[in-house]
């Protein structure tokens, strides 16, 4: 990530480990049971598998913004990506 960027917006370490942290979670809840099935036939849809991680990269930077929005009191952000 652009230093310049993190600071500018004052970005704390916990609001990126809370985001990292996100992901893991929706990752392994959205990837794993799409692929295990793929695997017992022995064809993975890569495409599928790209579109549950996409998924849980979104939530992450949603999880992002939230935590961002309540560590500077911003009633906006902490509605995260969809401000509903």
């Amino acid at each position: 990530m652009n230093k310049k960027l993190v600071k500018k917006l004052d970005i704390k370490k916990e609001v990126i480990v809370e985001s990292v942290k996100e992901l893991g979670r929706v990752a392994l809840i959205a990837i794993i049971p799409v692929l295990i099935p793929q695997l017992e036939s022995g064809k993975i849809d890569w495409k599928v598998v790209a579109i549950a991680g996409a998924i849980a990269v979104l939530k992450a930077i949603d999880k992002g913004i939230h935590v961002y929005g309540v560590e500077k009191d911003n009633e906006s952000l902490t509605k995260g990506l969809t401000r509903f």
